[in-house]
């Protein structure tokens, strides 16, 4: 397929419920855990060796974190802008106060001050599997993916995410959005009510960012160089472009 090619909107079936004890790839049961961080299942060699380059990236890291400072800390993972690799981090939580039900996540520390926007994933469109917002007898089943940026890495010279690039790079694809700045994803198991992310979840957000901005970008890696901010290829053309008009403009007229 030629890379050059924006893709159609594609259809999706109605995503369905799937347990946690389920193979993360193929969603299907019975499935084994992974005997290292005991956070992840497959249903076969063949699922997991599909999903190694990728959970591979933190299970040596979840199966070896450090202790919950409190009752109180949510585990998350944390993509720093500066570095090839994500992070599990403790993000503590409190309740959101003023009579409301429910508790807030601080996570300031990770983002900093100022406007922050949230992507929420209730779904996963490549294994057709629902994440979350599901209740059996009144209680909630599986967890919604909660993807916090800096909403203003835009204009405030948030740097490239590599870590983003180079876990979804080794996941098998290619992001199709420039993520710049601090990013920090946590698991909410219900309205406001947040639970332990797993490399279950991790698996779900590679997937989220190798679909995100799919049908409006085009398949072509960023590109950097060490005197400035990354550029999509796209733009090289558009500049060739502009300057190929230029001459015929100036010399042929």
């Amino acid at each position: 397929m030629n890379s050059a090619l924006l893709l159609r909107p594609q259809a999706y079936p109605e995503p369905k419920y799937v347990p946690d004890d389920a193979c993360i790839m193929c969603n299907k049961r019975p499935a084994n855990i992974c005997n290292h961080c005991r956070s992840v299942w497959y249903c076969s060699k063949p699922c997991r060796e599909g999903d190694w380059a990728s959970h591979q990236i933190l299970c040596e890291s979840f199966a070896n974190q450090k202790p919950r400072p409190s009752p109180a800390h949510k585990r998350a993972i944390f993509f720093p802008p500066g570095e090839e690799k994500p992070q599990l981090v403790w993000v503590p939580c409190r309740g959101s106060g003023a009579g409301r039900d429910g508790e807030v996540c601080d996570v300031k520390d990770y983002i900093g001050d100022g406007n922050m926007g949230a992507l929420i994933v209730n779904h996963n469109p490549l294994t057709n599997r629902k994440l979350g917002g599901t209740y059996r007898k009144g209680k909630p089943r599986g967890g919604s993916i909660h993807i916090y940026y800096r909403e203003t890495f835009l204009v405030d010279g948030s740097a490239l995410n590599w870590s983003v690039f180079t876990s979804v790079n080794r996941s098998g694809g290619v992001p199709h959005h420039t993520w710049r700045g601090p990013i920090i994803v946590l698991r909410e198991k219900m309205p406001n009510r947040y639970d332990d992310i797993n490399l279950g979840d991790f698996r779900h957000i590679m997937d989220f960012f190798l679909v995100h901005n799919r049908n409006m970008m085009l398949l072509l890696p960023p590109l950097t160089d060490s005197y400035g901010p990354a550029l999509h290829p796209i733009s090289y053309v558009l500049g060739f472009g502009l300057l190929l008009f230029c001459y015929i403009w100036f010399y042929k007229m």
